[in-house]
């Protein structure tokens, strides 16, 4: 089975494919200043979330772009439901190589700073699309620690430190505006929510050829979370400027 395949398993049906509430977007975007008629992109934008609810709080324009199938058809939906289709546009794509027509207010990727390689790799390339005086907005996991235990760090090398994370941002002549942190519970949440997804397709396809994979990625995102994860990684959004 396809790494895509199993995590449109774990989270398709999750309306926030991370630790965050909806009051924690809404704060990132009070945060960036978000006003009427800004153009936001949203790399990796999962089901569609935030951009249906910045446009409903702030009356945004903006584009969103995913690969996963079954997420773009969600993100569709959420902006239909909104009746925002004229000013939001849902793209099925590859985040990391899409090239806009033109430079956003606010750059958003949250969750998906993976695709570029990491946070700091991620904030590069927003910054680059993004006008002077934009925002960009970066929601990932962080060492909580400089002291990682090295069995840990040689897995995720493309997780920085939040110090590494703004110091990064510094020198791309950013600054941080502004953080929103997830609370344990939060993270307790959003992880339980996974498992959940999984055990349920899991008693829905008994007979599955493939379900053993499923079995292998929900005991090893367990093992991960509950052996180290929970106290070594942190979640959190951080709000950055970009000088005028």
């Amino acid at each position: 089975m396809h790494p895509d395949e199993i995590e449109t398993i774990a989270q398709s049906c999750l309306p926030l494919m991370n630790p965050v509430t909806h009051e924690m977007i809404q704060r990132a975007g009070e945060l960036a200043g978000i006003s009427s008629g800004d153009v936001v992109y949203d790399l990796g934008c999962g089901n569609g979330t935030l951009l249906a609810l910045w446009h409903d709080a702030h009356g945004i324009r903006g584009t969103g772009i995913e690969l996963r199938k079954e997420s773009v058809a969600a993100a569709k939906r959420a902006v239909d439901e909104k009746r925002a289709g004229d000013r939001i546009q849902i793209i099925e794509g590859d985040a990391a190589a899409w090239e806009p027509d033109d430079t956003a207010d606010c750059m958003v990727a949250i969750g998906s700073a993976f695709i570029f390689g990491g946070a700091v790799p991620a904030l590069v390339h927003c910054e680059s699309i993004t006008k002077p005086g934009g925002s960009i907005i970066i929601g990932d996991r962080y060492w909580q620690s400089a002291s990682v235990p090295p069995e840990f760090a040689v897995q995720w090398p493309e997780i920085p430190t939040e110090y590494g994370l703004v110091a990064a941002a510094r020198d791309c002549g950013l600054r941080l505006r502004g953080v929103i942190r997830a609370s344990p519970d939060d993270h307790d949440r959003y992880e339980s929510a996974i498992w959940q997804q999984c055990i349920r397709w899991l008693d829905e396809h008994p007979t599955h050829p493939e379900r053993e994979e499923i079995e292998e990625y929900l005991c090893k995102t367990q093992d991960e979370y509950l052996v180290y994860g929970r106290e070594a990684f942190g979640w959190a959004i951080w709000v950055f400027v970009k000088d005028a």
